[in-house]
């Protein structure tokens, strides 16, 4: 059994988190009453609020937003980078107890419109540079679009008003309120990526937010850590962090994007302790020309999703390091210890008689230890984990079956309940009655020294008749620089190290991968563009592999 860490002071290790310990307008009061000038939020550029003045710019923006007619329970939707102004508007919205609901930067078109449709939201405040994205859009509960910065000449079909007229401009007195928030009341909403269909906009709970930050954010980072956030706020990482550090007492350098040239110094000018690198951004900081001072530098702990390099990492950069499994319906059920030899798994189950995980089969049933199947959550207490999916009751009816969420994920847990990442359920490949996890597929290539980045996705077998649903293994695959590898010198090397039905019949070369604002590959879109007149055909330069022959 992996222990879960203590309590922070105050909280009852097995109780339901109170008001006064989870819910941001309570947090704010108490700590900018504990704090005063104590620095919250550092900005990229260069200023700060203290936590007496997150408390005010929280007032400033529930007058404005009340003002427009958003009151507890409503959605407010926020279109624009990470900073100064779009915590004002999270911090007033949380204030009125409205709810959340940041939008992803990279959205457009048809995509924005379902994401604002399933918000529902009254008001948007989006950044001018964004703005133009809305024109044609059929959305008709949006009322108001509050713009941020200097708005070029379009025509919206909604009242438009100007940010520092409505929210800059409104008076930090402490609004009249009614009820109290509850640490069971909607806080974010947060959308998932869409890479398996249309995103899915996932209600959270402060108790669920609370949960993130017990359970994810190392134990001992607190009031004298800084935490370098150079992670989208529209996703739930960039989101927890923040909390985190209010309900730890901490602060936050809040930066509006990860940029690897810049990191470490960036780690420098904060003075920052603790931070997050995800995917492929330990690749791009391990890239990056080595120097003398690498190991100098104020970071002391990081989390790495997933774990790549751990070693490497840790020792040129002088921070320890820790991993996890967790999602935005799920806050994180499973943790690694620091600095983990075992790069392969995503930890332990953190608390096993709070926080049930199972690996199931098809029909919820737990499989034995070795044996992959979807990974499957529960909580003993209410409200900790999602609470369902905004406007889609048939999807939440569906991963809350016979009482557990479905992560829609494969692992697998041995017998010392180490749990192993296998693949997403519908990015494994489906080849002549056997399942490929693209995942390992994907760690096989990038072992080759000439290989930078990969992607594995499944395309329809082109060689048989259209519907039988079996499919082919495609890499696309991105060289390191100056290398001339070839597709068949690529199989060759894979042939020695991988299960014969595993080996890609398709090999494309790309200069980069799609991916996501964090960094995730858009495999949906790789999926999509299937075999193109780029692609490599294994079968068709005739490359031939050949069977083993064994003697009985």
């Amino acid at each position: 059994m992996y222990e879960a860490d203590p309590a922070p002071a105050g909280i009852s290790r097995h109780g339901f988190p109170s008001r006064e310990e989870a819910v941001i307008p309570a947090l704010l009061v108490d700590r900018a009453e504990r704090y005063a000038d104590k620095v919250f939020l550092a900005f990229e550029d260069g200023s700060e609020w203290s936590y007496r003045d997150a408390l005010e710019e929280s007032w400033r923006a529930a007058n404005a937003l009340r003002s427009l007619g958003v009151g507890r329970g409503d959605t407010v939707s926020v279109f624009m980078p990470a900073g100064a102004a779009l915590m004002r508007v999270w911090l007033g919205a949380a204030t009125l107890g409205a709810v959340f609901a940041p939008l992803n930067l990279a959205a457009r078109g048809r995509f924005l419109q379902h994401t604002l449709k399933v918000a529902g939201a009254g008001v948007l405040v989006v950044h001018a540079g964004l703005a133009h994205r809305l024109t044609g859009l059929d959305v008709p509960a949006l009322e108001t679009v509050v713009a941020f910065g200097q708005l070029d000449d379009i025509e919206l079909p909604w009242r438009l008003l100007s940010y520092d007229d409505v929210i800059t401009g409104a008076p930090a007195n402490p609004p009249a309120l009614g009820e109290p928030v509850e640490p069971w009341d909607d806080a974010v909403l947060i959308y998932t990526s869409g890479t398996t269909g249309p995103s899915k906009g996932v209600v959270c709970s402060y108790a669920a937010l609370w949960m993130f930050h017990r359970n994810f954010v190392w134990t001992d980072v607190g009031e004298d850590d800084r935490f370098l956030l150079a992670l989208p706020m529209f996703h739930m990482a960039g989101v927890g962090c923040t909390y985190a550090m209010l309900v730890r007492g901490g602060s936050v350098a809040l930066l509006p994007a990860f940029d690897a040239k810049r990191f470490w110094h960036d780690v420098a000018r904060f003075g920052a302790t603790t931070s997050c690198v995800l995917h492929a951004m330990v690749s791009f900081l391990l890239s990056q020309p080595p120097a003398p001072e690498d190991a100098d530098n104020p970071l002391r702990v990081v989390y790495m999703g997933p774990l790549s390099q751990v070693k490497e990492f840790s020792q040129r950069f002088g921070v320890d390091v820790y991993t996890a499994f967790g999602m935005t319906e799920v806050p994180v059920p499973i943790r690694s210890g620091l600095n983990p030899t075992n790069e392969r798994s995503c930890g332990r189950a953190i608390d096993p008689s709070d926080f049930e995980v199972i690996v199931a089969d098809e029909n919820g049933i737990r499989v034995s230890a070795g044996e992959p199947g979807e990974l499957l959550a529960r909580h003993r207490l209410p409200w900790v984990m999602n609470s369902g999916y905004r406007r889609m009751p048939e999807a939440t009816a569906k991963a809350w079956a016979h009482g557990w969420f479905h992560t829609g994920d494969q692992f697998i847990e041995d017998a010392e309940g180490n749990f192993y990442f296998v693949d997403r359920v519908k990015d494994a490949i489906r080849r002549r009655g056997e399942n490929i996890s693209s995942f390992e597929v994907e760690q096989d290539v990038l072992a080759h020294p000439e290989v930078e980045y990969v992607a594995a996705v499944a395309v329809p077998n082109p060689d048989v008749a259209a519907g039988t649903g079996d499919e082919e293994v495609k890499v696309v695959v991105v060289r390191s620089e100056g290398s001339g590898l070839t597709p068949e010198a690529l199989t060759m090397y894979l042939v020695e190290r991988m299960p014969r039905h595993w080996v890609p019949r398709f090999i494309e070369f790309v200069s980069e991968l799609p991916r996501t604002p964090s960094f995730k590959v858009k495999k949906a879109e790789l999926r999509a563009a299937g075999i193109t007149e780029s692609t490599w055909d294994r079968e068709r330069a005739g490359v031939v592999l050949k069977r083993d022959r064994l003697a009985l």
